[in-house]
């Protein structure tokens, strides 16, 4: 569930790297003209705005906390407590 904000009043589509065409916010992540990658675009004068170190810091450790840089629409559907997997030392492994 939502407490904060819209996020995609923060991300308004997808620009190819390489030939610099746009498309919407969807699920793919290569440009169908020339195959480069998609990277998000944001608007990051509303970002600096309304997010800070300090907000980010006080919300749970879980990769929702950054929402705001997340191109997503819709509320989580892997679940809420998604990533800050402690990292492991394998000392048989290294």
């Amino acid at each position: 569930m939502r407490t904060e904000g819209d996020n995609m009043k923060y991300a308004s589509g997808l620009r190819c790297r390489e030939c610099k065409k746009e498309y919407p916010i969807s699920p793919i992540h290569v440009c169908e003209f020339c195959f480069g990658p998609l990277e998000v675009i944001y608007d990051y004068e509303k970002i600096k705005r309304s997010l800070t170190r300090e907000r980010i810091q006080e919300r749970p450790k879980s990769m929702w906390r950054y929402r705001e840089l997340l191109p997503v629409e819709d509320d989580p559907v892997v679940g809420l407590n998604v990533g800050f997997t402690p990292l492991i030392r394998a000392e048989r492994l290294g």
